[in-house]
Order: C-alpha cells, then sequence, then structure tokens
C-alpha cells in the first residue's frame, strides 16, 4: 500500500538514475522546443499553417515510433532501445542546429524535426517501463510522479534559458541540446540494465491485434488521444498566440517555466492527494480545469493573464498525468507492459500530432477573432471529462486505483 504521510519517497536506485537523467534530458529539450514555432513563424516567414503541419508531420512519426518502441523493449530488451533512441536524437538535434545555421529551406526542418521524434518516440516510454518493472504496483503511481518531476525540473529552467539564448543564438540552442543528450546517454550506458528479465512471463505473449478486444483500454485510449488534442494547444498554437498579442521570447520562456516549476514544487503532494481516489475522476478533473483554463486564454491579452490560465492548465496536468500512466500499467499485463504502454504513448502523441496542425489552421483563419479558437478548445475539453465519468462504468474498480496489488 502507499503511505498517505508527507515523506520523500523510498525507490528502486534505478528510478533516481533516472530522474536525474530524465531532468538533465528535459532542460535540453525545452531550450529548443517551445521556440521551434517562433523561429519559423517569425524569423522565417513561414505560414501558422505550415508550422503546424510541420509539428504535425513530425509529431505523427514519432507517435508511430513510440508504439514501435514499446513493442520493441518487450521483445529485445530495455537497454538497447534506449541506447538506440537517445543516440538518434544526438545526431538530430546536430542536423537542427546546422539547418539553423545555414537558415535551410523549410523540408530540412520537416525532416529533422521529424528525426527528433523518432529519436524520442524509440525511448520515451522506458523510464515508465522500466519504473513498472523494477517498483512494486502499490508505489507505481507514486513512481510516476517522481519522474514527471524530473521532467518538469528540466522545463522549469530550459524555456528561461532558451529565451534568452534565443536573443543571441537559435542555432547554439540545438548544440546545447544534443549535449545534454549525450549526457543522459552515458548515465543509460554506465546505470541501467536490461529490466526486461525482472518479472517472470507467466504465458505466451499475445499478437498485438488482441490489444483492441481490450475495451476498457481501448476507450481509455481514445480519451488520452482527444486530452492530447486539448493539452498539445499549450506549446505551438499557444506560443504563437503570445507572439501575436506581444509576448517577447522571454516571456514565453517564462510562461512555460511557470508550469515546470509547478510541477516540480506541487506533483509529488498533489499526488499523494489524488491517489485516495479513483483514477478516472482524477483525470476528468484534470481535463475539466484544461477546458476551463484553455477557455480563460479568449480573454487573455498579457503576460499576467496569460499566467493565470498557464496556473489553472497546470493544476489540470498535476491531477490528470499520473493516473494516465498508472492506469495504463494496471490494465496491462507484465508480459505486454511496453506494448501497452507503447500504444498509450502512440496514441497520446497523435493527439499532440494533431492538435498543433489544428491549432495552426484555427489561427489562420480567425485572425481577426482569435477567441473562437481558444472556445472550440474550451468546449473540447468539457466534452473530454464527461467521457471519464463513461470510462469509470468500463474500468474494474481494483484496476481504477493507485493501490493495485498484484498477484
Amino acid at each position: 500500500m502507499v503511505s498517505h504521510g508527507w515523506r520523500l519517497p523510498s525507490l528502486d536506485r534505478r528510478v533516481w538514475i533516472l530522474f536525474v537523467g530524465m531532468a538533465l534530458n528535459q532542460f535540453g529539450m525545452s531550450i529548443v522546443m517551445p521556440f521551434v514555432s517562433i523561429y519559423l513563424f517569425v524569423y522565417q516567414g513561414m505560414p501558422a499553417t505550415l508550422v503546424g503541419f510541420a509539428m504535425f508531420f513530425s509529431t505523427f512519426v514519432g507517435a508511430l515510433f513510440q508504439f514501435i518502441g514499446g513493442e520493441a523493449c518487450d521483445r529485445f530488451g530495455r537497454r538497447s532501445v534506449f541506447i538506440a533512441g537517445l543516440l538518434l536524437l544526438i545526431v538530430s538535434f546536430l542536423l537542427l542546429g546546422w539547418a539553423v545555421s545555414i537558415k535551410a529551406p523549410y523540408l530540412y526542418y520537416l525532416a529533422f524535426l521529424s528525426l527528433t521524434r523518432i529519436a524520442v518516440g524509440l525511448f520515451k516510454p522506458l523510464p515508465n517501463i522500466i519504473a513498472a518493472d523494477i517498483v512494486p504496483p502499490g508505489q507505481r503511481m507514486e513512481a510516476f510522479g517522481v519522474l514527471r518531476i524530473a521532467t518538469n525540473v528540466g522545463f522549469a529552467t530550459g524555456p528561461v534559458v532558451g529565451g534568452l539564448m534565443a536573443l543571441l543564438s537559435y542555432s547554439s540552442m540545438f548544440y546545447l541540446t544534443a549535449v545534454t543528450s549525450t549526457c543522459y546517454l552515458i548515465m543509460v550506458l554506465l546505470f541501467i540494465g536490461d529490466t526486461r528479465t525482472c518479472r517472470r512471463e507467466e504465458s505466451p505473449r499475445a499478437p498485438v491485434s488482441a490489444i483492441a478486444g481490450d475495451r476498457p483500454f481501448m476507450v481509455f485510449a481514445i480519451l488520452t488521444f482527444a486530452v492530447a488534442i486539448v493539452y498539445s494547444q499549450m506549446y505551438s498554437p499557444l506560443s504563437m498566440y503570445s507572439g501575436l498579442v506581444g509576448l517577447t521570447e522571454p516571456e514565453v520562456g517564462l510562461l512555460f517555466a511557470i508550469n515546470g516549476l509547478m510541477v516540480v514544487v506541487a506533483q509529488y503532494f498533489v499526488t499523494l492527494v489524488t491517489d485516495r481516489y479513483r483514477m478516472t475522476l482524477s483525470m476528468g478533473f484534470g481535463t475539466l480545469l484544461y477546458a476551463i483554463g484553455f477557455g480563460l486564454v479568449a480573454a487573455s491579452h498579457s503576460f499576467p493573464m496569460l499566467a493565470i490560465c498557464i496556473f489553472i492548465i497546470t493544476v489540470g496536468e498535476l491531477c490528470y498525468q499520473p493516473p494516465l500512466i498508472t492506469l495504463t500499467a494496471n490494465l496491462s499485463g507484465g508480459s505486454s507492459r511496453g506494448r501497452y504502454l507503447g500504444f498509450s504513448g502512440l496514441m497520446g502523441t497523435l493527439g499532440f500530432a494533431i492538435g498543433p496542425l489544428i491549432g495552426g489552421f484555427l489561427l489562420d483563419h480567425f485572425k481577426a477573432a482569435p477567441w473562437i479558437v481558444w472556445a472550440v478548445v474550451c468546449v473540447s475539453g468539457l466534452l473530454c471529462a464527461a467521457g471519464f465519468i463513461y470510462l469509470r462504468k468500463l474500468v474494474p474498480p481494483e484496476k481504477n486505483t493507485a493501490t493495485l496489488v498484484e498477484t
């Protein structure tokens, strides 16, 4: 059982190694990712729809490789897939830095951004899969919450650094991210082994198509996809909107830093509270806050107003994200954990791929009345929140709690 006292978690040493590596890697990623759209939109003069398509296509390709990565780590081991993904990520950021330095054509950015997403897709599920392998079931939500804090330790500082670096040199941002990715790779090589053999497989693996017959999980995956479309508006579309209302790159960086800092400070304590309730309830409440936060963007035209919106959206994120991974792990079996987490990641990443495309399209077509864009996002979030009421009826109560005990 998970203790609800206010204490630091006692977890396997490898979880803490992953914590450090993920924080470092996310620091590098968040230096560049919030500003790619601004660079292409403002400095290269590309239409918002083209920028949105670049985000869509690269993320779509990455989503496919996230499922491939989850499946591959079940078949070939966690460590080898982890290493391959990080190596590819390092190469892709070096190429992006070069593309910026020569002001390359649009197709170069499309190709190299896709390469980064393929790399991230391969290794992104691995920390949570490894944690699910080595942490007792009753501590999973706690461990997943800790790993979320790791990503946001980097995200709290990366956008601020990126915003300042953008004023000097965009290409140097990508080169620094290649360095942080190299450090993450070294940590994996030195400290992370293959945890696939930590749990004995009790039965042969079912075919991939069997996942379609798991009705509770498929409904859950569809909701994951829809919520990701809503939440992804916080990145490329909101960055472009912030530019339209007059915010500078450092101010945009500070907006994203609010999100990261809140997760660092509050995620673990919010997890201790929310894991007392059904996970579908926590996720539905979080999605409701997404709808409210994005709805308020329609009336926000300054940094303080947008900061309030980010605050509300982040509280929703604190409630939504840890149960997302824990419920996926609870619905999976030991021999198919990578497959389920990979497929859930695939659906979520597809939502992140389509979201910026939709947001960019709407921003282009409603420049005179951008509030319409955020009204659409708000209504979509409300519909997603209602979907979790239905999902609760499908998920067995024993799997809908963070204190699941496997036998």
